[in-house]
């Protein structure tokens, strides 16, 4: 399945959501025999069907991720999200993990991750509210190609640079401080508890709730969804190839665009065109989470 892409503008750029299962966005499906139908319709009909059994019985008929394109031209406001558990017994919703790849980047380009070095919560909120907050944050200089996780706790924004955000399926999060800005309602003293305030001396490389896999493809590689119990999202981020199934149909997908193929489907085989293919390949792995 592939998606109309829908954007929606920010004060700092634009935001197109490639494929999401939000409510307030809902991917529709294009072409195909289930065109037309929204990413929830096909959830609602098909179920695990769509996910695989493990993803179904931890997020139930919502989609497990989305995917978007964040468009930074100005500066992001500085965000954090919440943890399953809080996100669960607070909002009634899912917490948010988050991977940003890096798909273009330059001289004035930053990312804003966590904290330089441990700060306590009279200085981070003293700072919040005068200005200066940018002291205290750890500024990361991207380049394409690169990926960061964005984990629960830490609280960060982007600056003049393109991103391939790879997602739960939650708007779940919360401003802290918006440079300035007045326009925009902020929730610092509502999500106070949420920060983590220690240095950021590094950034985990994975997360329990969902794995990124890395393909740059020369040749072609043939995949298997349904070994694994998950969908598998395709996210092309440079070049450009075509999914092939056991019946031959042929799904072409370039940069800036989503394949979704089901779990129960069979094997399917990525061809690149001439130039090679750098795509990004999301599944959904429990490792032990579930609900009881």
């Amino acid at each position: 399945m592939r998606f109309a892409p829908k954007r929606v503008e920010r004060p700092w750029g634009s935001m197109d959501y490639l494929l999401a299962d939000l409510g307030v966005v809902d991917s529709t499906v294009v072409g195909g025999w289930l065109g037309g139908n929204t990413i929830s319709d096909v959830m609602q009909t098909y179920l695990d069907r769509v996910v695989g059994d493990a993803a179904f019985d931890y997020y139930g008929t919502q989609f497990p991720l989305m995917v978007k394109i964040l468009d930074v031209k100005g500066r992001s406001s500085l965000h954090v999200n919440p943890d399953e558990q809080t996100a669960a017994q607070r909002y009634d919703a899912f917490g948010k993990t988050a991977l940003w790849h890096v798909l273009e980047a330059g001289a004035e380009s930053k990312l804003y991750l966590g904290f330089r070095r441990d700060v306590s919560a009279e200085e981070f909120y003293r700072k919040c509210k005068d200005g200066s907050v940018e002291e205290l944050l750890n500024i990361v200089r991207p380049k394409a190609g690169e990926s960061y996780l964005i984990h629960p706790g830490l609280v960060h924004a982007a600056s003049r640079v393109k991103l391939l955000e790879i997602a739960e399926s939650s708007e779940c999060w919360f401003r802290l401080h918006d440079w300035g800005s007045t326009e925009r309602e902020n929730h610092l003293e509502e999500a106070f508890d949420l920060i983590d305030f220690r240095a950021c001396e590094s950034l985990p490389s994975k997360t329990e709730l969902f794995t990124v896999n890395d393909l740059s493809l020369e040749d072609e590689l043939t995949i298997d969804p349904g070994l694994s119990d998950s969908f598998r999202l395709f996210s092309c981020v440079k070049g450009s190839a075509t999914l092939v199934n056991e019946e031959g149909e042929r799904y072409p997908l370039k940069a800036g665009e989503v394949i979704l193929v089901p779990s129960e489907h069979g094997k399917i085989s990525i061809v690149p065109e001439e130039g090679g293919a750098h795509i990004l390949e999301s599944l959904y792995e429990s490792n032990g989470l579930g609900k009881d």
